[in-house]
């Protein structure tokens, strides 16, 4: 019932005559649908609308442990609008909340996967866990972290990060500098749309075939047909060809601003207030200077293969996989262990509900409670630092994890003088992922992807890439990832010397 809007409430209203005979069951707690129309204030509200009424609450908890619904319980807690309710469970005491806090978004990925591949070892099955993130751009990172360690996973209610509409047609428009293949091209020299019609493209596909060209090739011979049909594939032709001119000047990042704004896309989507999905332009923002970040000297080809190895689709899942969905598409199921993924501000609770004020964050707040509380046995609450091109700002940690009651939560990772900290070691990067293979230039004498190092100054680390005679080795927290000289004399091989 806290999910009806205004017009069902005056249907039901009417419905029940002038005896008010009606009988409800819902929880202002969970109230997360204001944005279809929701609105909490009619639960709140019923018992003055229906009096005399008799409220019956059901305070058990059948599904969590204390330590969970203690500190879903803390957090919800803050919310000023709400009927005032403590859940209580008869549950064994079990583990309490654990929030890892991570170096980068990366870091935070990585731990995540080593975490889930560490219960599954132990004997959990993937189909018990899920990982939860409030925005459908977050499982860029999550995804490109499971599929390094190998995990199956499906997007529930979705599709994964680069097989989203935006995404595939912005990485189109990259191919067009790069390979000018016939797949792109249909892809894309409609999108935005542009006005050709199918017999114009079909007309420059027979006459690509015959003379054994692609069909960009084929358009720029020279004009194939009059006025205004001619007068686009101009246009299109000078906008690719600028953009084959200037890429090898540009940075990635910027390469990527320039096809997002000649192309039109990105004007397309804010035309059509579609935030979502410009979010998820923004987050490819992200992918991209991460990957500049991580080979300095790699150029649009390697990126676009890079893409196209974590794009690659996965085999039909016929076996257990885990799920990644949004909070919203978790209502009313469960799990024994959630992960609840990128908790920054800006990002949970975002940066829209933020400016809303206190009715946006508590929305957030009851979104937040119903993350925690999908949780049966075990919850992880993770974050990262880092820059975050979506927010245009560092990120920084959740409002919503100092909300929890310190007795219900472990922190590890976070800086010193924190409560309760522990060290954040295993984020290292174990994985066997071709990708990073196949950007090598070449391995560096004696040390080689896979390697357990040790330096000098940050000790023990695990190699996850190798360019010319630069070794990438992720060190334990708070050290994070660095990139060394191969043959320095401060890095050893474990159990023997460089």
């Amino acid at each position: 019932f806290q999910d009806v809007d205004g017009v069902q409430y005056t249907l039901i209203k009417q419905l029940t005559g002038e005896h008010n005979s009606v009988y409800v069951v819902g929880d202002p707690d969970q109230t997360i649908y204001t944005w279809r129309g929701a609105d909490v204030n009619i639960i709140l509200n019923f018992e003055r609308d229906f009096s005399p009424c008799e409220t019956v609450v059901l305070s058990e908890n059948y599904r969590s442990t204390p330590a969970i619904l203690r500190g879903a319980n803390s957090l919800i807690k803050n919310n000023k609008y709400r009927v005032d309710k403590d859940l209580f469970t008869n549950k064994a005491p079990a583990e309490v909340i654990t929030h890892v806090s991570c170096p980068s978004e990366d870091q935070e990925s990585a731990w995540i996967a080593q975490k889930v591949k560490q219960l599954h070892n132990e004997g959990k099955s993937y189909m018990d866990m899920a990982i939860l993130y409030r925005s459908n751009y977050i499982s860029r990172a999550l995804e490109k972290g499971l599929r390094d360690f190998h995990i199956p996973y499906v997007i529930y209610g979705g599709v994964r990060f680069y097989d989203r509409l935006e995404v595939k047609d912005t990485l189109s428009y990259l191919r067009m500098i790069t390979h000018n293949d016939d797949l792109a091209f249909l892809r894309i020299i409609n999108q935005p749309r542009r006005g050709l019609g199918d017999k114009t493209l079909e007309v420059i596909r027979i006459g690509a075939r015959q003379k054994e060209l692609t069909m960009y090739e084929f358009i720029k011979l020279g004009p194939l047909f009059s006025g205004k049909i001619q007068k686009t594939l101009d246009n299109f032709i000078l906008m690719i060809e600028k953009w084959k001119d200037k890429t090898p000047h540009m940075t990635l990042d910027k390469v990527l601003e320039m096809v997002l704004d000649d192309s039109g896309i990105r004007g397309m989507l804010q035309e059509n207030n579609e935030t979502d999905r410009i979010e998820n332009l923004k987050e490819l923002i992200n992918d991209i200077m991460d990957f500049i970040d991580r080979y300095p000297e790699a150029d649009l080809t390697e990126y676009l293969q890079m893409v196209s190895l974590y794009g690659d689709k996965a085999e039909v899942l016929q076996g257990e996989f885990i799920q990644l969905m949004t909070v919203h598409a978790a209502k009313g199921l469960e799990f024994d262990i959630v992960i609840l993924a990128s908790m920054s501000e800006g990002i949970f609770p975002n940066e829209r509900s933020i400016s809303e004020g206190r009715q946006g964050i508590e929305e957030e707040r009851r979104l937040a409670y119903v993350a925690m509380t999908r949780a049966k046995q075990k919850l992880y609450l993770t974050e990262s630092q880092g820059f975050s091109y979506v927010l245009s700002r560092p990120k920084t940690r959740s409002r919503f994890i100092s909300e929890i009651d310190e007795n219900t939560i472990e922190h590890i990772g976070l800086s010193s003088g924190e409560k309760k900290e522990r060290n954040l070691s295993a984020i290292t990067i174990l994985s066997g992922d071709d990708v990073r293979d196949r950007l090598t230039k070449k391995e560096a004498i004696k040390i080689k992807k896979g390697d357990i190092v040790v330096h000098v100054a940050f000790g023990e680390g695990v190699v996850i890439a190798i360019q010319e005679d630069l070794a990438e080795i992720a060190f334990n927290f708070p050290h994070g990832i660095k990139r060394i000289v191969a043959s320095h004399p401060s890095l050893s091989k474990k159990g023997g010397v460089s």
